[in-house]
């Protein structure tokens, strides 16, 4: 067995997240180039499904062409077989099929491809909120529990998203084209793909994404905002007095338990709003229930509180 390895330069779509939101138009033109990566392996004989899509991921290249990578639990599919023989996915895309309901097949992607779209838009599953309109009821079918419910194939979901945004294919009725066996180059032809749809610039703002959290979407209203919280967390860590005995400490020393709590909280600020994704590498926030990471946040906010407190301490006693 030979295996080949491709080096792809670019960023996953995960991080191109952290940086900014997509409109819908792009986010339904990555969704519509997944499915054609797609498609060879659903109608293959047999078919191979990826089980594993999700915007880690995807890799966007600086060609802007859409690139799967990590196909470690891809599987084939085998007629006639109940369920998978090993219960596998990531939480939140994964079909309800890929934990033993039943076996997974092409439909199964079809699950997750809505997920991204939905989380694409507004970095959120679907769980959490729902894209409105006309996407959303596209997101509604693909994510049906039951499989039989969902779009049947990746081609009928890239037709659904390239109907929706592609003003030239009003009234075309993909469902016969795909009757009379159309190929996809003529469907291209007819003016079926989304036009001028998808250019993913992420080299030039790619330092917004060291911004501090608020700065990084560059939205007008969200740094006013940004701005307040800042200021009113500085005044509130400057109001805080050191007393040794009955006296307030002055000098130097006093403006250390004002900057161990004002940095503890920039710590707690950074990890609520997962800068430079760093929920990634906490135990638990990446669970889709809100108040496991309510009290997460909570039981952080102490640990960071007592620590700003023992640095404190510590450095008090070291120099004073």
């Amino acid at each position: 067995m030979v295996v080949i390895e491709q080096y792809i330069e670019g960023r996953n779509l995960e991080d191109i997240l952290y940086d900014r939101e997509l409109s819908e138009e792009e986010a339904s033109s990555i969704v519509c180039r997944l499915c054609r990566a797609l498609e060879p392996l659903h109608t293959a004989q047999p078919a191979i499904v990826c089980r594993d899509l999700k915007p880690e991921n995807m890799m966007i290249t600086p060609q802007n062409q859409v690139m799967l990578v990590d196909f470690d639990i891809a599987r084939v599919v085998s007629p006639g077989k109940n369920r998978d023989t090993v219960v596998i996915g990531t939480a939140g895309f994964a079909a309800p099929e890929q934990f033993g309901h039943r076996q997974t097949d092409g439909r199964s992607d079809i699950y997750a491809l809505g997920t991204i779209l939905n989380y694409c838009i507004l970095r959120k599953l679907p769980v959490e909120k729902m894209v409105d309109g006309e996407l959303g009821n596209i997101v509604r079918k693909c994510i049906a529990v039951n499989p039989d419910e969902r779009y049947q194939s990746v081609r009928e979901l890239r037709y659904k998203l390239e109907k929706q945004h592609s003003s030239e294919v009003k009234g075309f009725d993909e469902t016969q084209k795909e009757q009379n066996g159309i190929e996809d180059e003529e469907h291209e032809r007819r003016g079926s793909r989304v036009p001028g749809v998808g250019k993913i610039e992420y080299k030039k703002n790619e330092w917004r994404r060291f911004l501090p959290p608020g700065f990084r979407s560059g939205k007008v209203w969200k740094m006013i905002l940004a701005v307040i919280g800042y200021f009113l967390l500085i005044d509130l860590s400057l109001s805080l007095e050191t007393k040794d005995g009955d006296v307030v400490v002055t000098g130097v020393r006093a403006w250390l338990m004002p900057l161990s709590f004002f940095l503890s909280q920039i710590v707690e600020i950074g990890i609520v709003f997962d800068y430079l994704g760093c929920q990634k590498k906490i135990f638990l926030l990446n669970t889709e229930n809100r108040l496991i990471r309510f009290v997460i946040y909570v039981v952080l906010e102490i640990i960071l509180t007592v620590i700003s407190i023992f640095l404190f301490v510590i450095l008090d006693d070291l120099f004073w």
